[in-house]
């Protein structure tokens, strides 16, 4: 494990409680389900650091975490920022009133140009339209199960920068007595990583960004490897097919057999 340095542990929640302390008092009843102030408080702290001009969010749902990352763009300064959201489904998983992603329209209406959501779209198919690229900054918080979280970094890694951040949620989420367990798509992911990384100072923590190299393609033989840990859920093709498809475009064609047998 080679953690961050730069920054002791706490210091990027510290940096981001403004934003939480700005933006909490805002939150809709209806958005449920989301992170707590602290798991936020890290992540608008990475974000007003690391001063992406993209970023890339998985798995929107309300997008409470959206209104947290335009929030904190607005406080770092950084007006011409884009944020960019992909989910599954076109409703709010946990309240099918309301649509998703409306969180932005509902709290930061004026940040909504600056906006773009995809919805009824895996990360691959998203990715392969070919849309997006250079992105500085990914958060990933789908679906938990292993093997989703590198599946959707394995979809993304063409088309991020090199020393890019890779923020993930729930990484701690299996330790939670009804999870049985399962849910460790983002923690084999963070604990795996054997480049820079960084989490909160909750402890167990749920929020935590590993860091892309300076060249990307290098962590093909790790993820190769954290894929082959046992799945705790089949895949469709429809998730898993984009993705080779990418990778082989990107990477060539042996790599993309090595992943299709995993």
């Amino acid at each position: 494990m080679r953690m961050f340095e730069q920054y002791r542990l706490g210091n990027l929640d510290a940096i981001g409680t403004r934003v939480v302390l700005d933006l909490w008092p805002r939150r809709p009843a209806w958005a449920a389900a989301s992170i707590s102030e602290l798991d936020a408080a890290f992540f608008a702290g990475l974000v007003m650091e690391s001063k992406p001009a993209r970023l890339l969010e998985i798995g929107v749902a309300s997008a409470w975490v959206s209104c947290v990352l335009l929030e904190a763009l607005r406080q770092a300064g950084l007006d011409t920022s884009d944020v960019y959201g992909v989910d599954i489904a076109d409703r709010f998983f946990y309240d099918a009133d309301y649509a998703t992603g409306q969180c932005v329209r509902d709290v930061l209406p004026d940040r909504l140009p600056r906006y773009h959501l995809a919805t009824n779209v895996t990360t691959g198919e998203y990715a392969s339209r070919g849309e997006i690229d250079a992105l500085e900054f990914v958060f990933i918080d789908a679906h938990h199960m292993h093997p989703w979280a590198t599946l959707d970094l394995l979809a993304l890694l063409p088309l991020v920068e090199a020393n890019a951040w890779i923020a993930m949620h729930d990484l701690n989420l299996s330790l939670k007595e009804d999870q049985d367990h399962q849910n460790r798509g983002p923690k084999y992911l963070f604990e795996g990583w054997d480049q820079d990384k960084m989490h909160s100072v909750q402890d167990p923590t749920m929020a935590g960004a590993i860091r892309i190299g300076g060249n990307p393609s290098s962590h093909l033989p790790l993820l190769l490897d954290i894929l082959y840990t046992p799945w705790e859920i089949p895949v469709e093709p429809r998730a898993c097919d984009p993705v080779c498809a990418l990778i082989s475009r990107a990477y060539g064609e042996a790599w993309a057999e090595k992943f299709r047998r995993a």
